[in-house]
């Protein structure tokens, strides 16, 4: 994959935190997942945490985005969807196996991602977020 940019909607084989936890190592499937690029790390790479894309309506104990109509068009995914914010992978897409296609299926908006990532800010802050690495 070429450098993934913020807000790309990728196909990717998404590790759940239940199923992390269980000692599973791939994802199950390959679903739609939003690209969200964070400040870079020590060696200066910018880290892309991976969020989720579901078209069952989450549980009430979930954080999460529901997906505009335009915003899905704009993004290639079916309706109605929704971004799980309060779990997340972490992966080095340039050479990451669970990535189904290079290509991203399309892109969020930024004022959509700054949505996205006020949502995911809320659930780390009240320590409701999981980290899953894949790397």
């Amino acid at each position: 994959m070429t450098e993934p940019q913020h807000g790309d909607i990728i196909l990717y084989a998404y590790l759940w935190a239940r199923e992390y936890d269980r000692g599973e190592e791939a994802g199950r499937k390959a679903r739609p997942t939003c690209v969200m690029l964070i400040v870079a790390d020590q060696d200066g790479r910018r880290k892309p945490l991976l969020f989720p894309i579901t078209s069952q309506r989450p549980g009430s104990a979930s954080h999460f985005v529901a997906v505009p109509e335009t915003e899905a068009r704009r993004a290639k995914l079916y309706t109605p969807a929704w971004i799980i914010v309060d779990e997340f992978n972490t992966d080095d897409l340039a050479a990451s196996w669970a990535l189904e296609d290079p290509k991203p299926l399309g892109r969020f908006s930024r004022k959509f991602m700054s949505r996205i990532a006020a949502a995911a800010a809320a659930a780390i802050r009240a320590g409701d977020a999981r980290r899953v690495p894949r790397t």
